[in-house]
């Protein structure tokens, strides 16, 4: 009885230095200067977009390149067009991408409303003296955009024709 308690003692204390030991990695080790793991601190959307954005620019401008060559991406079965080529088609160009997705680069233009129903929207533009577009956004990308402010270059993948249903890119959520 005695060895079986102290085995599950010492298999406690084993563990309580298996978790420290983790903790100590996790953290980084002034000891030995070791910078901290940046995996370890909590971000939000900003630290990745800020990371992520020249790459999301990049991709913004080849989806561009090819959508004016008529040569379109897809994402989930879905075709891909950027945004400011879709805005230049006429209404019945338009009808033919009902369903399709837009890419979005853009800048939030106007602040955020929020509405437990219809979730998040912003008014967004291509560029700061360009007229504004509405994107809708689900609940819970609010932190995040209240976190950003006007002026936040954003990205957005957007189900046509109506701009809902937008999922934000390069923030760092996994889906």
């Amino acid at each position: 009885m005695l060895l079986i308690a102290l085995q599950k003692a010492c298999a406690c204390v084993y563990i309580c230095l298996c978790v420290l030991c983790l903790d100590i990695y996790a953290l980084g080790n002034a000891v030995v200067n070791q910078p901290p793991n940046p995996f370890s601190l909590p971000k939000d959307g900003s630290y990745y977009l800020k990371q992520y954005a020249p790459m999301l620019r990049s991709y913004v401008e080849q989806v561009k390149k090819q959508s004016l060559e008529q040569d379109y991406p897809y994402y989930d079965r879905r075709p891909v067009i950027e945004y400011s080529v879709y805005r230049g088609f006429t209404d019945i160009q338009r009808l033919q991408w009902r369903g399709g997705i837009v890419l979005i680069g853009a800048y939030m233009a106007e602040f955020i409303k929020y509405s437990h129903l219809g979730g998040v929207g912003i008014g967004a533009r291509l560029t700061p003296n360009d007229e504004s577009f509405y994107l809708s956004f689900d609940g819970r990308y609010l932190s995040d955009l209240e976190s950003f402010g006007l002026g936040q270059e954003i990205f957005a993948y957007c189900v046509l024709p109506r701009f809902d249903k937008c999922i934000m890119l390069g923030i760092g959520e996994e889906w």
